[in-house]
């Protein structure tokens, strides 16, 4: 029998992720601070920080390991990897490789566990826990974040017989995952439907999607030039990480003549592109801003009139949900889902903004421009409509209910 009175006491939770912060990884930071805020004891097992630039972050230097007690009550356990956010596939899948062997030999020196849990993205951070020794293989629940081998073949880093033999070799696994582990947790409802269609069995998925701690305002909130921001007319940010998936290009091309400035701001592997295209064809409306602390985004959003979720369109991304969604309906602000799939449809739902499929610029700048024209009153109503969709969907609370009640149901019974 489980020794935790009644099978529902603290646990004691190993928790696999690849990023963590310092890195921008609220999504894996708000479970294991969540966790531990309600008594549960989290051993965080994790990289160097370098995402999404690819350097190690000052402060930090590469070492066999490393363990940080935060003030957070979280126990950190750090291990080497090949620091890379590269375009080039050879270079990625290093990236995620030397930390999935790092962490597996890293893993038996974390201390016994009621349960591991493991953040799914990429696939291969479930190697620790897979290769756990007979004596400490107890229960293991999977966040999928991503859609393996999905997220590699369909990204085109591989193509031709290369990416067909990847693509092959990662089903494999991502097969062996799911019967690995005694529970699954997806961020969207379209993921379920697809883990069940490649034989998962429905009553393994949990229903478990990401949520944002809300990040007060400071008493003072800067103005917009203090900020940066243009000082007249709408004002339509993008803060976050500026890479291929976030379909820029058709974003840039779209505010090309439109009624509005366009803000991107944040950085990426899309940066330097983005860059070299406004030096040779400035644009008024356009605006690329460096990245900020994450404690600043909140200023930029209450500063904007709008906030910018955008995603190109293809099969995987329609069935994902970025935690971008997420913050964007706590900062109630109205939203452009500049995207396809589960995240346009919680915008519409939510009567929170206007979804609009990337790829199609004259449609795109019609909506932009729809959203420009509306008085400070439509938007107010937008932003709050979308706050009350957050508070009842994906706030702490209503996350970490659905995370430690699917916690505690398969560490109760993979121990009776």
């Amino acid at each position: 029998m489980d020794d935790r009175e009644g099978g529902a006491g603290p646990m004691k939770i190993n928790f696999v992720t690849q990023w963590y912060p310092p890195e921008p990884a609220g999504p894996s930071y708000a479970p294991a601070l969540g966790l531990t805020q309600r008594g549960h004891e989290v051993n965080v097992l994790t990289g160097f920080p370098n995402y999404p630039t690819g350097q190690i972050y000052d402060g930090y230097a590469m070492r066999p390991f490393a363990r940080e007690r935060g003030t957070d009550g979280i126990t950190v356990h750090r291990v080497p990897l090949y620091p890379s956010h590269d375009a080039n596939a050879v270079k990625r899948m290093g990236n995620y490789l030397s930390f999935a062997t790092s962490a597996t030999l890293a893993a038996q020196l974390l201390p016994p566990a009621d349960v591991w849990l493991t953040y799914s993205s990429p696939a291969t951070s479930a190697l620790p826990r897979m290769l756990q020794r007979p004596g400490r293989r107890t229960p293991h629940f999977m966040i999928i974040q991503d859609l393996w081998p999905d997220s590699v073949t369909d990204s085109g880093f591989t193509t031709g017989r290369v990416g067909a033999g990847i693509h092959k070799a990662l089903d494999v696994f991502c097969d062996l995952s799911y019967r690995d582990a005694s529970g699954i947790g997806v961020i969207s409802p379209s993921m379920r439907s697809v883990l069940t269609q490649r034989g998962v069995p429905d009553a393994k998925i949990h229903d478990t999607p990401n949520w944002v701690e809300d990040r007060p305002l400071p008493d003072r909130v800067r103005t917009r030039r203090e900020l940066s921001l243009p000082e007249y007319g709408r004002v339509f940010l993008y803060a976050g990480n500026l890479g291929e998936l976030q379909a820029l290009d058709d974003l840039v091309n779209a505010f090309s003549g439109a009624d509005a400035h366009l803000v991107l701001m944040g950085s990426g592997i899309k940066r330097g592109d983005l860059e070299r295209r406004l030096a040779s064809s400035p644009q008024s409306n356009i605006h690329l801003l460096p990245p900020v602390a994450a404690h600043e985004v909140a200023e930029y959003y209450e500063r904007a009139d709008v906030v910018i979720i955008s995603l190109v369109d293809t099969p995987l991304l329609r069935v994902t949900m970025p935690s971008k969604v997420q913050a964007s309906l706590a900062a109630g602000r109205p939203i452009l889902a500049h995207a396809a799939g589960d995240a346009a449809q919680v915008v519409r739902e939510a009567d929170a903004g206007v979804a609009v499929t990337p790829g199609d610029a004259a449609a795109t700048r019609a909506v932009i421009n729809r959203l420009a024209a509306l008085d400070d009153a439509a938007l107010a109503r937008l932003g709050a409509n979308g706050r009350r969709y957050f508070d009842s969907n994906f706030s702490a609370t209503a996350g970490l209910d659905r995370l430690e009640a699917a916690l505690l149901a398969i560490s109760t019974k993979d121990n009776t």
